[in-house]
């Protein structure tokens, strides 16, 4: 049983209620056509029947007066009071007579009410008879024929007739109209239910079909896709979202899978040298020295693998939605903080024999941010640079504070990237060769958790090749500035 909300069952409600309405509709317009074609026909029938009572009825002499009389004798007026429905006719003279009055046999002894009319025009009235039966009553005002012998100087005489009919047969017929639009409506709707049901059903076949297809589709990369042929094109937009849909999700397991791969082999390369570093040092006795070389060997490796657990832990925390918000903010000075983070680069620098220059303006300038975040970012910016760089080779850091942004840029000498590699750069785990290694917990995650920070933080990072062939990864990131910003040196250079 499908549900009252279902699609299919909305459509058919939707569509009945409309049918019903229009054929209510329809019906009400026919039955009102009816009744007032069948009300005019029996005015009609009233003007006719008044018409023909008004030319059988004279004024004769009687005793030296006048009298009313009708030509129809009494055996007719005793058949017209059997029929079904008869005449219900009523006249008198317009003069005050009481005695000039003629009464239908079928009417008395009541009486019919008198209606003013404007002339000679005809007025129909609806009554209620004595015995509660309704009625229709066409009323008048004619001048009869006069026989001879009626006085010349008889007053001008003008008669007023009141013919009636009660409505009842036109009530009966009215009522098994109404009935037979109810049956016929019924009926009707009973069709359109049913041809309806199949209709619409039949519509939301490919619906069904779809949603079929998606509770046995495999969240794997197989090639299967969702396809509704000769389906409404109504719905070929949704299956073409639904396969964009599934390729997305797809990479995003196949990013997974990959990350997770990757994870797993940088982790195991610093367990696998600490192990055999151990079973080294434990495969004979060995001087003391020797032993406090390989710990501290094993306490370098931990700490890589330290790091790259630890990044891995914030990028996750980042990509499951935290927001700035929930990270303390901290204040600081914006030299201090650049310098704190180049600390960890030194030694490297060093051994490689690196040109490193400075161009920091107003590095007194006291910031509030999120300074565990923001040191993560420019830590990784600079170690990126010092560890990729040549050796022999240069890096130029320029700094500034600008509209309540830290920017921050980083150039240094190409050690052979494209322009096309500069945006994989920030995917995790990527380098430009796939059979490196990380070392010292270099593991290539660093600046996929920068974007990612920077993107928390309501900031941005980007990728470029300067003019002159160097890599720039320039940052910015929004602080707040707590104190003006004094007018101090530019530039001050270093080299290492």
């Amino acid at each position: 049983m499908r549900s009252p909300r279902s699609l299919q069952n909305r459509l058919l409600l939707s569509f009945l209620v409309s049918m019903t309405l229009i054929l209510a509709g329809g019906g009400f317009v026919i039955y009102s056509v009816i009744a007032k074609h069948l009300a005019s026909e029996n005015d009609g029938l009233l003007r006719d029947r008044m018409q023909f009572y008004e030319t059988s009825v004279r004024l004769g002499p009687q005793h030296g007066g006048v009298k009313l009389y009708s030509r129809i004798t009494y055996p007719e007026w005793e058949r017209i009071s059997k029929t079904g429905n008869p005449d219900l006719v009523q006249m008198r003279l317009a003069v005050d007579s009481k005695d000039l009055q003629f009464d239908s046999p079928a009417l008395k002894p009541h009486k019919l009410p008198w209606q003013k009319t404007d002339g000679f025009a005809v007025v129909f009235t609806d009554h209620t008879l004595w015995d509660g039966r309704p009625a229709r009553l066409c009323s008048g005002v004619f001048k009869p024929a006069i026989d001879k012998g009626v006085p010349a100087d008889s007053p001008a005489s003008e008669v007023h007739i009141v013919v009636g009919r009660d409505l009842l047969a036109l009530q009966k017929t009215l009522s098994d109209v109404r009935w037979f639009l109810i049956k016929i409506g019924l009926a009707v709707m009973g069709v359109i239910l049913i041809a309806s049901r199949r209709i619409i059903r039949r519509g939301v076949k490919p619906v069904h079909s779809l949603v079929q297809q998606i509770e046995v589709m495999p969240l794997t990369d197989e090639g299967d896709r969702f396809s509704l042929p000769g389906a409404p094109m109504e719905l070929q937009p949704v299956v073409g979202r639904l396969n964009a849909l599934m390729d997305r999700v797809n990479a995003a397991i196949e990013h997974e899978r990959q990350f997770a791969s990757n994870a797993a082999h940088e982790l195991r390369n610093p367990l696998a040298a600490i192990r055999s570093r151990i079973e080294l040092a434990l495969s004979r006795l060995r001087k003391a020295e020797e032993y406090e070389e390989t710990l501290d060997s094993i306490l370098q490796s931990q700490q890589g693998m330290q790091r790259v657990v630890d990044h891995l832990l914030l990028l996750a925390r980042l990509e499951s939605g935290h927001r700035q918000s929930e990270f303390v903010t901290e204040r600081t000075v914006f030299g201090k903080m650049l310098k704190k983070a180049w600390l960890g680069c030194l030694e490297i620098a060093e051994q490689k024999k690196l040109r490193v220059s400075w161009q920091v303006e107003n590095p007194e300038t006291e910031i509030v941010t999120s300074l565990s975040l923001a040191s993560i970012v420019f830590t990784n910016i600079l170690d990126n640079a010092a560890h990729y760089t040549p050796p022999g080779g240069e890096i130029r850091i320029l700094a500034a504070i600008r509209d309540c942004h830290c920017c921050v840029a980083v150039e240094n000498t190409n050690p052979g990237l494209r322009e096309d590699q500069l945006e994989e750069t920030f995917a995790p785990f990527w380098r430009a060769d796939p059979n490196a290694s990380g070392h010292r917990g270099n593991a290539g995650i660093g600046l996929a958790l920068c974007r990612r920070i920077a993107m928390t933080l309501g900031g941005k990072i980007s990728a470029s090749i300067t003019a002159g062939g160097m890599v720039r990864y320039a940052v910015e990131l929004p602080v707040t500035v707590t104190a003006p910003t004094a007018n101090l040196p530019v530039a001050a250079a270093a080299e290492a």
